[in-house]
């Protein structure tokens, strides 16, 4: 810590002005230009129009050939974007229907980064495959792209004898916007032998912040919201029979009513949800993961919980605030806005399974409770790079039951740039926990998190240097811990080089170095690593992790025995409709439940890619767990799987997902397999209609009986239209 210390206080007379970027007045439209899907640019005339496109990948240096036109205009309740994407080899453009948000065949499209608020901190990406498909994501310098967030607009795209266009139509009723410049980017990506980009304005790797390039663009008109309400009524069904404990039970049926309300206006957005249905149909998960005895962290897809999240899920030592901590809410209210110099954003629902989240975070007899759950956050901007402080709060509070049963937590967030070179993100938070036990009395705990990261960039060469800390005691009831009790320094040096010409397109490599101590001092894990990545001209691409650590800690208890890691695996992304990857470990690790040292062994195989408007991901996997002193099969994990999906037409598709898994070994034994398959319509973000149904088999070795049977089953349906007015 004090290292850090020192080094911001030299780093500090460093600290300089954020590039600048250029400034450009858009004009606004008479009135609104054509969205058909057709190539007629005749009604765009009174647009802006760009053409001066700079590369930006694998490198920024070298002449850009592919011809790219924007025609941009700010329309009385909407912006519009029309893109005209020439190729001097248009026979090779990747061009297929698919299914929102998913880019598994690696198309070709253009888009746009906006930031409507002009503040640096985050931009919301609009891409769009030659054939209209969308594509939104929100991003931030620090966290990097997600692509869960959602928005309602509209798109078109054909293909020419010469390339492609497309047009974009954005509400501003979707965007939080304010008075003054916004930030844009117009961005084109064109998978051939290497994944090549350009960019309008252009753009410099010598300059380490991303949003802060982007053109500042006048004359947006705040004054008219558009449609400022989107309501989306939703009804969901499902039948369902649990057969694990007796093959007898009845299948029990269960249907609902709900709604989602979203009034938007220059700078405040409210939401409010009533009796939703947060299942995600279409959820792929690795079952692997699905049994591991850790936490894994789950990306958030619910619609309710995507605006403002970039502030409530702030990270620093722990994620303070995890939003699927809440899993059954009978009901939610949301509210994000800004100023000139803040962001902010507060929520609050009442989770009908509160206390069944409870229950699994140490307390006893809660689980038939609802809890309400608040968490709220607010973020002062300190430079028009991005860079601020953040404020978090959450509160969690069983309804019923023992008195005053929950927690509360609250944490300093900083992220700040210190001249073009260094960035440093830091973070503390304490949170106080008071949960019921069996014998009747309250458990009281106080924990608190730190945490300090520096980091460095140039162009070719890259380091960093972080301290963290975590209480015994820290208990974040909406949050999510990964380790509690330990002191973590880390550092590492790293170099990178990219080219748009030759035998090679992209290269990397850094050594990095980790200490972890226990609380009071206890040595825990102490390790060095390697991790290198290359990638050829034709897209054949091979990576290697290796890890080596000396650790005296398994199952709580201390244990001596080094580890170490080694893992190769490479990817071949040259076809759009067969991507094959592979990667197979080494390793020798300690088995948790005793302690014993024990040999890792892992092979992988994957292949993934779209043909026509047919998208598909396949992995098989086997794991082998060996106690080390007598060869002894521990475990043995053997999975497949694969999920699918059909885009037809008019937004209509098909979707399946399966696994099978076989557990041998003297730890666990088992068969699962699991089948998922569904039809659907969904011609925006919002509108949603599918009708599917899953089962799940089970063999169970054990069992007086050893006959695989089906153990759940069930069918799911749903339907959800979005209305803006």
């Amino acid at each position: 810590m004090r290292l850090l210390a020192l080094l911001l206080a030299c780093l500090s007379l460093l600290a300089s002005q954020a590039p600048n970027p250029p400034h450009v007045a858009i004009p606004r439209l008479a009135q609104a230009p054509s969205m058909a899907r057709d190539t007629d640019l005749s009604t765009w005339g009174e647009a802006l129009k760009l053409t001066e496109f700079g590369m930006i990948m694998p490198d920024d240096k070298g002449q850009n050939r592919w011809p790219t036109s924007v025609h941009v205009g700010w329309g009385a309740d909407a912006l519009y974007v029309a893109i005209k994407a020439d190729d001097p080899e248009p026979s090779r453009i990747r061009a297929a229907r698919h299914m929102r948000d998913n880019n598994s065949g690696d198309f070709d499209f253009v888009g746009l980064d906006l930031d409507p608020s002009g503040k640096g901190q985050s931009v919301i990406r609009f891409f769009v495959t030659p054939l209209g498909g969308q594509i939104d994501e929100i991003m931030t310098d620090s966290t990097g792209e997600n692509a869960s967030y959602d928005l309602l607009w509209d798109s078109t795209g054909v293909v020419t004898p010469t390339g492609y266009v497309v047009k974009m139509r954005i509400p501003y009723s979707s965007l939080r916007r304010r008075p003054g410049e916004w930030a844009m980017r117009f961005l084109r990506i064109i998978p051939r032998e290497r994944r090549y980009g350009i960019t309008w304005p252009r753009m410099s790797k010598d300059v380490q912040c991303d949003i802060c390039q982007m053109a500042r663009v006048s004359g947006a008109p705040v004054d008219k919201p558009g449609s400022p309400f989107l309501l989306i009524p939703f009804t969901t069904y499902n039948r369902t029979q649990s057969l694990e404990t007796d093959p007898g039970t009845p299948a029990k049926s269960q249907a609902r009513l709900g709604m989602d309300l979203r009034y938007a206006t220059s700078a405040l957005t409210l939401e409010g949800t009533y009796r939703p249905d947060f299942a995600t149909a279409d959820a792929d998960v690795d079952p692997l993961q699905i049994n591991s005895r850790f936490k894994v962290y789950y990306p958030e897809r619910r619609p309710f919980f995507l605006e403002g999240m970039d502030l409530l899920g702030v990270q620093g030592a722990q994620r303070q605030f995890f939003s699927r901590s809440i899993q059954n809410p009978l009901f939610g209210v949301k509210a994000s806005g800004q100023a000139s110099f803040a962001s902010w954003t507060i929520l609050n629902a009442k989770d009908l399974d509160g206390g069944q989240f409870l229950g699994a975070s140490g307390a006893a007899g809660v689980e038939a409770f609802p809890s309400s759950d608040t968490a709220a956050s607010v973020k002062f901007q300190t430079d028009s790079r991005g860079s601020g402080f953040s404020l978090v709060g959450t509160d969690k509070s069983l309804l019923g039951g023992p008195p005053q049963s929950g927690g509360q937590s609250g944490g300093l967030y900083v992220d700040q740039y210190l001249g073009p070179e260094f960035h440093f993100i830091g973070s503390a938070m304490t949170s106080h926990s008071r949960l019921p036990q069996a014998d009747g009395t309250r458990l009281s705990q106080r924990g608190t998190a730190t945490s300090a990261e520096l980091d460095w960039n140039k162009r070719n060469w890259w380091a960093w240097i972080t301290t963290q800390a975590t209480s015994p005691d820290l208990v974040l009831l909406s949050g999510f811990i990964d380790l509690q009790g330990y002191h973590r320094q880390s550092l590492g040096f790293g170099w990178r080089e990219n080219w748009n010409a030759g035998q090679l397109s992209q290269a990397n490599a850094n050594l990095r170095w980790r200490d972890l101590t226990w609380w009071n001092g206890d040595p825990m894990d102490r390790a060095v690593g390697l991790d290198a990545y290359i990638e050829t001209a034709g897209r054949l691409s091979f990576y290697l992790n290796w890890d080596a650590a000396g650790r005296t800690w398994a199952d709580d208890h201390a244990r001596s025995a080094a580890t170490r890691s080694l893992t190769l695996g490479g990817n071949l992304d040259q076809l759009s409709a067969f991507r094959p990857g592979w990667s197979v470990t080494l390793a020798r690790t300690v088995d948790l439940p005793s302690g014993d040292p024990a040999r890792l062994r892992v092979a992988a195989l994957s292949a993934k890619g779209t043909a026509g408007s047919i998208s598909y991901s396949c992995t098989g996997q086997q794991s082998e767990l060996d106690r080390e002193r007598d060869d002894l099969r521990l475990i043995r994990a053997r999975e497949l799987v694969c999920s699918g999906s059909w885009q037809f037409p008019h937004f209509f598709y098909v979707k399946t997902q399966a696994f099978v898994v076989r557990y041998d070994g003297t730890e666990e034994e088992g068969v699962d397999k699991f089948l998922k398959a569904f039809v659907g319509w969904q011609p925006n973000a919002f509108t949603n209609a599918y009708l599917g149904w899953s089962g799940q088999r089970r063999r169970d070795p054990a069992a007086i009986l050893t006959t695989e049977r089906m153990i759940e089953r069930g069918l799911f349906a749903k339907f959800a239209y979005a209305v803006q007015f």
